[in-house]
């Protein structure tokens, strides 16, 4: 990667360039390696860091930096998400185990297109059929890239106020039918309704692991559909750990007769 070579060659290290620019040595790495995006404005202080000052080489750069965003799997969803969104696909492609919590919503990964249709248009944000359709794909998109990595660990932890019933009862059947169908390649446990966090207890969020020690964990909180936050310090990020683990075992397994039964009875069948 050009970003890689003239940090080299300015003999600057990830430390260096971590303490200069106020980044996470996580997000460093991943610009470099193309993993996540970098703002065009992140870009230009990152190259005044490097001395690279010549504005025809900058932009040259600037105009690299921006097709590499268009080449990334999802960067024909770029205009509809978030760029936080995009780095969040970014750190999840990358990922050897997810773990994600949510309280009130079947989660992305398990999401059937109905259902995230349905939460596309929910909200206080009025969105024409065009986002709402490429956001469904992208979630499609982005099921399909999670799932078919088989050295990757996938968890949740399903509350069981998420499978409230919808208005049309065969969208959240057919939910349930996915769910059922995914059982084997995830591991899936059900928060029981009298045993749940209080509201606004905790909210919905994804913790995601790394193969490599130099590449720490992170938490990124679900603000709302396609936006996210990332948390990189150690110490929220091992109180996010615990409290999934503290979760994970206060619940019933998706895959026991007792999850399935809690499945199926909201699933209508």
């Amino acid at each position: 990667m050009a970003l890689r070579r003239l940090r080299l060659a300015g003999d600057h290290s990830l430390e260096d360039i971590r303490a200069e620019m106020d980044w996470s040595l996580s997000k460093v790495m991943r610009i470099e390696s193309g993993m996540v995006s970098i703002s065009v404005n992140d870009l230009r202080a990152l190259l005044a860091v490097y001395g690279v000052v010549d504005p025809d080489e900058v932009n040259r750069l600037v105009d690299m930096a921006r097709s590499a965003r268009q080449r990334h799997w999802a960067g024909q969803y770029r205009e509809y998400v978030s760029t936080s969104y995009m780095d969040f696909l970014g750190y999840e492609d990358d990922a050897s185990r997810i773990s994600q919590y949510h309280p009130f919503l079947i989660p992305g990964l398990l999401q059937t297109q109905d259902y995230a249709r349905l939460v596309a248009t929910a909200g206080p944000h009025n969105r024409d059929s065009q986002t709402v359709e490429a956001r469904v794909r992208l979630r499609m998109a982005r099921q399909d890239r999670v799932f078919s990595n088989n050295h990757r660990s996938v968890r949740f932890v399903l509350d069981e106020r998420a499978l409230k019933p919808v208005h049309d009862p065969s969208v959240m059947r057919h939910q349930i039918d996915k769910i059922l169908h995914l059982l084997p390649r995830l591991d899936l446990v059900i928060l029981r309704q009298d045993s749940a966090a209080e509201p606004g207890f905790i909210g919905p969020f994804s913790y995601h692991e790394f193969h490599s020690d130099l590449d720490p964990d992170v938490v990124y909180l679900d603000n709302q559909p396609d936006d996210v936050a990332l948390i990189e310090d150690p110490d929220i990020v091992t109180l996010y750990k615990a409290a999934f683990h503290e979760l994970s075992d206060q619940a019933v397994p998706g895959a026991s007769t007792p999850g399935r039964e809690i499945l199926n009875r909201h699933g209508g069948h």
